[in-house]
């Protein structure tokens, strides 16, 4: 039996080419046999607690019908909302370890990323991170609790920092097997061209 690729992947929840990324690893977990990680980076961090304005420059390219991340998106099946204020991502991001622990990293973090991208949540209110802790099976009352208390405020800090150590300094980052890392939520081809150099061998195909 092979062992999983492990895929490490820092990115933000504020950055829509990471929702944009979601899609591309979600095909992987399906064609091979991968062990997601996901680990917080922070995309703006001197957002306070009540956000920052999208800047012109972003809203401006926005509104080209032919925006890349548009039609990426599109191609993806994403329905993305336009977002006025970017919210501080430090809270999402200690409820993500919070999920890490309880065993359901993966659904919080894609539930996180649909409340913010699709239905339009601010990432900062409690009742957005109960929302994606109910849809992953989290208790979302112990989840506020541990955030209240702080207590996954030092794992997040002290995770970015090894990011930034490593030289990661956009998201989203993907390093595959411990040794090919893209930057950017590149096409399924690139990902895949990755996986076999890395001699992964896709999954059985069911008859």
């Amino acid at each position: 039996m092979s062992t999983p690729v492990t895929i490490r992947v820092w990115s933000d929840f504020v950055c829509p080419w990471c929702y944009v990324g979601l899609s591309e690893v979600e095909k992987l977990r399906k064609e091979y046999d991968v062990q997601v990680d996901w680990r917080p980076f922070f995309l703006r961090p001197e957002t306070p607690p009540e956000g920052l304005p999208l800047p012109e420059y972003v809203r401006e390219r926005m509104k080209d019908p032919n925006n890349p991340l548009k039609v990426r998106a599109a191609q993806a099946g994403l329905t993305m909302v336009h977002r006025d204020i970017i919210p501080s991502t430090r809270r999402a991001h200690e409820a993500t370890e919070f999920a890490r622990d309880a065993g359901k990293l993966d659904p919080f973090h894609a539930a996180v990323l649909r409340r913010y991208w699709t239905e339009g949540q601010n990432l900062w209110e409690f009742e957005t991170l109960r929302g994606a802790a109910q849809d992953a099976g989290v208790d979302p009352d112990a989840l506020q609790r541990a955030l209240e208390e702080g207590r996954y405020t030092k794992r997040v800090e002290e995770s970015v920092r090894e990011a930034q150590g490593l030289g990661v300094n956009a998201v989203p980052t993907f390093v595959l097997g411990e040794r090919f890392a893209l930057q950017g939520a590149q096409e399924y081809d690139i990902f895949r061209q990755a996986m076999q150099r890395l001699g992964a061998t896709p999954r059985a195909k069911q008859p």
